[in-house]
């Protein structure tokens, strides 16, 4: 039976609702999950919530619910002693051992932790014994979304949650979280129950400092979330990081560092269980398809002046900013059809052209994870065939500030960053004046979560949520 340590505000031991081969999983999750953080993002952070070396820490709260192998808690320890020092505060176990708590679920992460804790400690001057008792009530070997929740909160929580999707979570591990999490954190990515543990812990005017995707803004698998709690938080900013500037390890993640503040006097948003009247797109029978990612859009878009491909494999092609309201204005740019009628792939042996204009790009298409993965270095991404975008269809960019759409009759392939809607009996005139002149976005409120900067994401489950405004 696993049991989280008990403390003064941690109420009793997690149930043992795994069952046997326990350790098997916490190590499989592990494995994929403990990527830890930069220190120098550990800093960012930290700063950025307020828990620093010049401020009155003494009577503060640390939260870190995924403390791996402590990188956030040895550099809050660093500062809550320098913070004491500074405030005529004693170092000692009665003085510290409340100020941070961090739970983690791999055994041999947390007692990495708590070795650092103890080093860090020491090096600053304090006591063998300061230094034990604070590693032992600091990091506690226990799963965080299973353990009680502090009865006291936190004024800061901070840190890089775990990233998995849900249907990857080992079995026994899963079924815990079914049994004991809301029915709105138990799908999509297991970063967003710790989301949502923390903040319920966070006091009101606390800061909290992640480091996570921000899937959580568009997805559907958030959007209980969403309605739970930007009502009662301010989000101060979301920068996003390259995963090398962000992660020890080589991971391919795309990361953001989340500063958000709870609003005092507001609590989380009671969830929304109406239903809207009416049928949406998808229910209707409307097609929504995104056009296909290229991989390398240098080797198989042309420029107006471009003539080194077959005419035969060309198509118009289009990108969001020739998208205007009611209009493309297309600028002559074609895009290479890599696909026959079949589905199969165009051999370029068979078209000398082509084959001599993809040689150009050799070294920048073999450079591409497909082609790493065993894929010919010669083929887009996602499949292109003229047939699928021959019926007339309404172009939307994926991100806009203002949601805009026109009628495309061409044919043309939009890019990867453009939306595609087919009526299903091919009335697009019909469909275009129920979504015209800012009925899209009127359309697209409370289904689409604006992101930062204020713009709109037009994704296909989001287009096909739509319920037609009369």
């Amino acid at each position: 039976m696993l049991q989280g340590r008990t403390s003064s505000d941690t109420v009793g031991a997690i149930p043992d609702t795994v069952g046997g081969g326990l350790e098997r999983e916490i190590d499989a999750l592990h494995r994929r999950c403990g990527v830890y953080t930069k220190p120098a993002v550990v800093r960012r952070i930290l700063d950025a919530v307020g828990w620093r070396r010049v401020a009155d820490l003494s009577r503060s709260r640390l939260l870190e619910p995924a403390a791996g192998n402590g990188e956030f808690v040895v550099e809050a320890a660093r500062r809550l002693v320098a913070s004491c020092r500074g405030h005529g505060v004693e170092i000692s176990a009665s003085s510290l051992s409340g100020r941070i708590r961090a739970f983690e679920l791999h055994p041999g992460a947390a007692d990495e932790a708590r070795s650092r804790v103890r080093a860090a400690l020491r090096e600053l001057g304090a006591h063998r014994r300061t230094a034990d008792a604070c590693a032992k009530a600091w990091v506690l070997d226990a799963d965080f979304l299973l353990a009680a929740p502090s009865r006291d909160g936190f004024t800061h929580v901070v840190g890089n949650p775990p990233y998995i999707r849900w249907s990857k979570i080992p079995t026994r591990l899963k079924a815990a979280y079914v049994d004991r999490l809301p029915r709105e954190m138990t799908g999509g990515d297991l970063f967003l129950p710790f989301l949502d543990r923390a903040l319920e812990q966070l006091r009101p005017g606390g800061r909290c400092g992640f480091l996570c995707s921000d899937r959580w803004r568009f997805m559907a698998f958030a959007e209980g979330f969403r309605r739970r709690w930007l009502p009662a938080l301010d989000v101060l900013s979301e920068d996003s990081l390259p995963a090398g500037e962000a992660f020890v390890s080589d991971v391919g993640a795309y990361p953001t560092v989340l500063i958000a503040s709870r609003r005092p006097g507001k609590v989380p948003a009671a969830r929304d269980r109406s239903i809207r009247k009416g049928k949406t797109f998808g229910e209707l029978g409307y097609v929504v398809k995104v056009g296909p990612a290229l991989g390398h859009t240098p080797a198989f878009v042309l420029e107006p002046h471009e003539t080194d491909v077959e005419p035969e494999l060309l198509r118009p092609w289009i990108d969001g900013s020739e998208i205007r309201e009611g209009d493309v204005l297309w600028r002559g740019r074609r895009v290479v059809v890599m696909h026959g009628d079949d589905g199969e792939p165009v051999d370029p042996e068979r078209f000398p052209v082509l084959a001599a204009r993809l040689g150009r790009f050799a070294g920048e298409l073999r450079r591409r994870s497909i082609v790493r993965n065993g894929a010919d270095w010669r083929r887009t991404i996602d499949r292109v065939r003229a047939g699928d975008w021959t019926r007339p269809k309404l172009v939307v960019p994926e991100l806009a500030k203002v949601p805009r759409l026109a009628i495309d009759r061409s044919g043309a392939i939009p890019s990867h960053g453009v939306y595609a809607i087919f009526a299903p009996d091919d009335d697009i005139d019909a469909l275009y004046e129920r979504l015209r002149d800012g009925k899209l976005a009127r359309a697209l409120e409370g289904i689409s979560p604006r992101v930062k900067g204020g713009y709109v994401r037009c994704y296909k489950r989001f287009l096909l949520a739509i319920r037609p405004l009369r």
